[in-house]
């Protein structure tokens, strides 16, 4: 039996990237010719047609169903740094798309150099170079300038996928810095059974049809933080989200 199941869920699996990679090439002309030539104004709008109704073209097909939690404690005209767990091939996605704000999320530079997907990141992502103080400053620059045009900044703070048996690696301080430095409140999102659908710990090609499980939490003011504030304020996000996760025991190992 655990064999039956491995071979479907490498099968859903390359079928899921593969769908994805379509989806990405009917998409990336829009942001490739549309957003230099009009602007911020129809930047914003391609991003609404690419997270919220895009996402659809991937999440039907491939059998996806969401559940969002408590997206009413958010206020949708305000601008927030968002933070959210890394574990699967799907968050990049889901994030923004179960967001009810627009966002822009804060990547790896080197994500602009992938053909295509590298295009579309260009137009709606803000990227920064792991390691270098001046394009950290640049990504700063950036970031600062996104939330003042009203839109929220989304970050990883685990850094990279985990691919661990833990429920989250260890938090790294540059999304709390940036919610102090700039007084932003933080807004936690957890996916908290990504793994459960998506288990990337022995093979990118492994996934199931079913039901993801999104939660977001009251926003956390930063008025009056300081930098000292950023251990306190990376615990409480610890604690929220593996709170979550925890909701969804997965004991299963790795197929």
């Amino acid at each position: 039996m655990k064999f039956i199941i491995k071979i479907f869920r490498t099968i859903w699996g390359a079928w899921f990237l593969l769908w994805f990679l379509i989806t990405v090439i009917l998409f990336a002309p829009l942001h490739m010719i549309l957003a230099p030539l009009f602007g911020e104004k129809v930047a914003k709008l391609l991003m609404f047609w690419t997270y919220r109704i895009g996402a659809w073209f991937i999440i039907v097909p491939t059998l996806l169903f969401i559940k969002n939690h408590g997206r009413d404690k958010i206020d949708k005209n305000k601008s927030y740094i968002v933070v959210g767990n890394h574990v699967s091939n799907l968050d990049f996605f889901v994030n923004p798309h179960t967001a009810p704000m627009y966002i822009r999320v804060l990547v790896k530079r080197e994500l602009e150099k992938v053909p295509l997907f590298g295009s579309v990141m260009k137009a709606i992502a803000v990227s920064v170079e792991r390691g270098n103080k001046e394009s950290g400053k640049k990504g700063l620059k950036q970031l600062k300038e996104k939330l003042d045009a009203g839109y929220s900044v989304f970050l990883y703070p685990e850094g990279t996928r985990n691919r661990t048996d833990n429920p989250l690696l260890p938090l790294k301080s540059g999304a709390f810095r940036m919610a102090i430095e700039t007084q932003t409140p933080l807004l936690v999102t957890t996916i908290a059974n990504a793994r459960q659908i998506n288990d990337i710990r022995k093979t990118l090609f492994d996934m199931r049809p079913g039901r993801l499980h999104v939660y977001w939490d009251e926003p956390i003011e930063t008025k009056g933080m300081t930098l000292d504030d950023v251990d306190e304020l990376m615990k409480k996000t610890k604690e929220i989200m593996e709170g979550h996760i925890a909701k969804y025991p997965y004991p299963i190992p790795a197929l």
